[in-house]
Parts: structure tokens; C-alpha cells; sequence
């Protein structure tokens, strides 16, 4: 994308504002988190994250029903009016009273399927959390799709330092599981309460829903595509818990954790911004794929290298982060955390899918990854945990083509111009990673924490290859990171 095109366009400039916001703030908050999820994991134990692991399946599941892709609704719909809102509140508000009824009476049953009694419990003070979404959702849509990302940013960073704050003094102290439970409960009132104070709308529900067909009909297919997303992120452990007991269950988990924090606590955000920015584009009839184009290539210089190089410091990595408890985690999360990429650029795209009306595209390719995944998963059953990380991993190279064939065609998008776009960064990584595997090799003896010289060894091959090789492409790049600190 042309310097020039995007100095002409006022709505790029509010959402490169809306993203230094998120950004900024984001980084701040996911440190102080990632820092306590360290630190908690040191103090529980693997059974106790198979218990958290099992709840939630179902919280993720039940969450996205709650919502039934309202909040997108809201984002992209045309016309806002004072009874459209009023008629969400109130189909949120029956959705959400159903949801809590129906987790709380099957919280027995599922403790009973898993054979664990504690995970009752859990579910039971979960369900009370679906009571909030109505009043969390509305104005939250209602704030992102005017792009003023800086208020929601704010209290995304308050909750996250006092969930974490919260969850750490409670593992200290010796509570559990119970302490992740208590962090979750806290967010999702914190967050409500804060929400209703920096917006103004009609907060009493109406339940005459007609009128709202357009908003419903965009909001049912994309809550059918992101009920499936969960699905299909999840099936995984909700397979493991049939087949492995809570501490190899809590061992998948927290692998899984650790190599995709980065992507699980971004990508909403990127797509709180990208949603209403890319709708806004289409609406105003100019195109968005040199936007996106820029983007795939700006993340993918960071993604690939990040973690195409964790992957080589995964054992010495866990080791010193979890403690010596947690190093049977370190081989499934270097499996994991070397496809992880693919899936960030996957849902990078797919926003612009949506925003151009491919919300049907991201249904289907929901679905068949689901399909992929769970063939996959039983597939590889018997290599133990081990096959559950292989059957992720090719399921993200499966996410990855399905949603660059299919986004493209939506898109007229090129398949060979987004693989230009993110493919200089894939090759310096690769070249990267040899000479980090070469030079291991001359230092076999290398260990703990003096095994992280492979770190700035990398950081340096990799910068010094991107120059030399893509001139063009790092001036480019530099240009668009300037840009996004303001610089110009």
C-alpha cells in the first residue's frame, strides 16, 4: 500500500490511532498478565489447570451463544437506533437468563462425564458470570464502532492488572484452581460496571423484537461461525479429558496456553479495530485489501520470527519460566508454537472477509476446520499428548489455505499477493533458524539459562538478513511502524 494512499485517508489514520491505543495499552496490560500467569502456574499444580481446562470448554461455548455475534452486529449494522439497542438488551437479556439455567443444571452431569467433582462447582459460580453480558456487550459494541478504542483499552488494562493481581495473591495463598475461578468472576463485573460508565444508552430491555431483522439475520450467521470457531479450538480438550487423566490434561493445557498467549489476547482486540475500519471502508466504496495486504506484512515480520524462534528455546524456556514440574509441557508447546503464525495471519484475514459480506465464507471454513480438527485429533490418539499438538498444528496449516483460498475469492484477493506479502518474512525466519541450529550445534553443551544466547543471536540474524535481502520491503515496513507510533 502507497504512502501517499494512506496519508488520503482519514478513516486508516482513525484506526492506526485506534490501534496505538490498543497497542499501548494492550502491551501493558497482556505484560502485567503474562507475568502473573508465570507466576501462577509456578504455585498450581497440572491437575489444577485440567479442572480450569475442562470448565472451559463449556464456558467458551456457552460464552459465544451469549453473545450470538450481536456484537459484530452492532459494529456493522447501517442504522443504529434507540430501539434497535433496546431490542438486543432484551434478546441478550433471554439468552443469557438460559444460558445460566442451563450451565448451573449441567454443571452435575458434566462432573459426572469427566468423573470429577470439583469441576461442578466450577461451572456453577461461572454460569452467574452470563447474568452481566447483555450490559457488557451493548456498549461495547457501541464504543468500538465509533473506533474510540482508547476508553475500551483503558478498562481492558484496569481489569487485566486486577484479575491478575487477584489470581496471584490467591495461588499464593494456596486456593487453586479456585484462584483462576475468582479472576475470571472479578473481569467480567469489573469490566460491566466500568463499561456503563463511559457510555451513554438506553439501558432497559424491550422484548417486541421486530424491526431488528437485519441486525439478527448478521448477527445469527456470525454467531454460527464463531460457535464453531470455539468448537473447534476446544474439541481438542474436551477429547483429552476422556483419554488422559487432569495432569496430563493440565500439562496439553498449559502448553496450549503459553504458545498461543501473544494471538489469544491480541487478535480480539486487532479485530475490535479491523472490524468497523474495514466495513467503513467498504461503505465508502474504497478498497480494503492494500490495508490489509500491509498488515499481513507488517505482522507476519514479527509473528514468524517470534515464534519460529521460540520453538528452539522451548525445553530451556519452560524450564526456567514453569519450574522443573512443567518440563514435560516444553515438547508439546515447541510443536504448537511453530504454527501459530499461520493461524494469526488466518484471522487477520478474516474481519475483511466478514466486513466484504463473506460472513457465510467464515461459517463453512469454521465448520471444516472443525471436521479437519477432530478427524485429525483421533487420528493421532495414539501417539498420546504428543498427537494432540501434531493434529493442532496441522489444523492451523489447514485454517491457514482454507481462509486464503476461500477469503480471497471474497476478497478478489490474489492468493500469490498475500503469499508475497508475509513470504520475505517467512524465508529470513527460516534462514534465521539455521543459523541458530548451527551454531547449537557448536555449542551442544549450552544449557538453562545460557541456552538463551540463541535469543539475540536470532534477533540479530534476523534483522541483519531482512536488510540485506528485502531493501525495499524493510524501508516499507519502517515506514508503516513510524506511522503506527505516530512518528508521521
Amino acid at each position: 500500500m502507497s504512502s501517499e494512499k494512506i496519508d488520503d485517508s482519514s478513516l486508516v489514520n482513525k484506526a492506526l490511532l485506534a490501534f496505538r491505543w490498543v497497542a499501548a495499552l494492550r502491551f501493558m496490560g497482556q505484560l502485567i498478565s503474562w507475568l502473573s500467569t508465570i507466576f501462577v502456574i509456578r504455585f498450581l499444580a497440572p491437575e489444577d489447570y485440567g479442572v480450569i481446562s475442562l470448565s472451559e470448554v463449556f464456558r467458551s461455548l456457552f460464552m459465544l451463544f451469549s453473545t450470538v455475534g450481536l456484537t459484530q452486529g452492532l459494529m456493522k449494522i447501517e442504522s443504529m437506533t434507540q430501539p434497535i439497542i433496546q431490542k438486543t438488551l432484551g434478546l441478550l437479556f433471554v439468552i443469557n437468563l438460559g444460558l445460566f439455567v442451563f450451565q448451573y443444571g449441567l454443571a452435575p452431569y458434566a462432573a459426572d462425564f469427566y468423573g470429577n467433582s470439583d469441576l461442578e462447582a466450577v461451572l456453577k459460580v461461572l454460569s452467574f458470570t452470563y447474568l452481566l453480558v447483555p450490559w457488557s456487550t451493548v456498549p461495547f459494541a457501541l464504543i468500538a464502532r465509533n473506533l474510540d478504542h482508547k476508553k475500551i483499552s483503558k478498562v481492558t488494562f484496569i481489569t487485566n492488572v486486577l484479575a491478575s493481581g487477584l489470581s496471584l495473591l490467591l495461588a499464593y495463598l494456596g486456593y487453586g484452581y479456585w484462584s483462576l475461578v475468582a479472576a475470571i468472576v472479578l473481569a467480567v463485573v469489573v469490566e460491566c460496571i466500568w463499561l456503563n460508565r463511559l457510555i451513554d444508552y438506553p439501558k432497559i430491555p424491550t422484548f417486541r423484537f421486530g424491526g431488528a431483522g437485519e441486525l439478527f439475520k448478521l448477527s445469527v450467521f456470525v454467531a454460527a461461525s464463531e460457535a464453531l470457531f470455539v468448537a473447534y479450538s476446544r474439541v481438542d480438550v474436551l477429547v483429552a479429558g476422556k483419554y488422559f487423566d487432569l495432569a496430563e490434561i493440565g500439562l496439553y493445557a498449559v502448553a496450549i496456553q503459553l504458545a498461543t498467549m501473544l494471538m489469544t489476547k491480541s487478535m480480539p482486540l486487532f479485530n475490535m479495530v479491523a472490524l468497523p475500519a474495514f466495513a467503513q471502508m467498504n461503505a465508502t466504496h474504497e478498497s480494503s485489501n492494500d490495508y490489509l495486504v500491509t498488515t499481513i506484512r507488517f505482522a507476519s515480520t514479527l509473528v514468524f520470527p517470534i515464534f519460529m524462534g521460540v520453538t528452539l528455546v522451548a525445553s530451556d524456556l519452560i524450564v526456567l519460566i514453569l519450574g522443573s514440574n512443567w518440563v514435560d509441557a516444553s515438547g508439546l508447546f515447541a510443536v504448537i508454537v511453530v504454527s501459530v503464525p499461520l493461524r494469526i495471519l488466518a484471522y487477520i484475514i478474516s474481519p475483511a472477509v466478514l466486513a466484504a459480506g463473506g460472513v457465510r465464507v467464515n461459517m463453512t471454513n469454521a465448520f471444516y476446520t472443525l471436521i479437519f480438527l477432530t478427524a485429525a485429533i483421533f487420528a493421532m490418539l495414539p501417539l498420546g499428548l504428543s498427537g494432540l499438538a501434531y493434529a493442532w498444528s496441522l489444523t492451523s496449516l489447514f485454517i491457514f489455505i482454507l481462509t486464503l483460498v476461500r477469503g480471497g475469492r471474497v476478497l478478489s484477493l490474489p492468493i500469490w499477493e498475500t503469499c508475497k506479502a508475509f513470504s520475505p518474512a517467512l524465508v529470513v525466519s527460516l534462514l534465521m533458524c539455521l543459523v541458530i541450529y548451527l551454531v547449537d550445534l557448536q555449542l551442544a553443551g549450552v544449557s538453562g539459562i545460557y541456552a538463551l544466547y540463541k535469543i539475540p543471536l536470532g534477533s540479530l540474524a534476523y534483522v541483519l538478513f531482512f536488510r540485506f535481502l528485502f531493501k525495499a520491503e524493510s524501508e516499507e515496513l519502517m515506514r508503516v511502524l513510524w506511522r503506527l507510533m505516530g512518528r508521521q
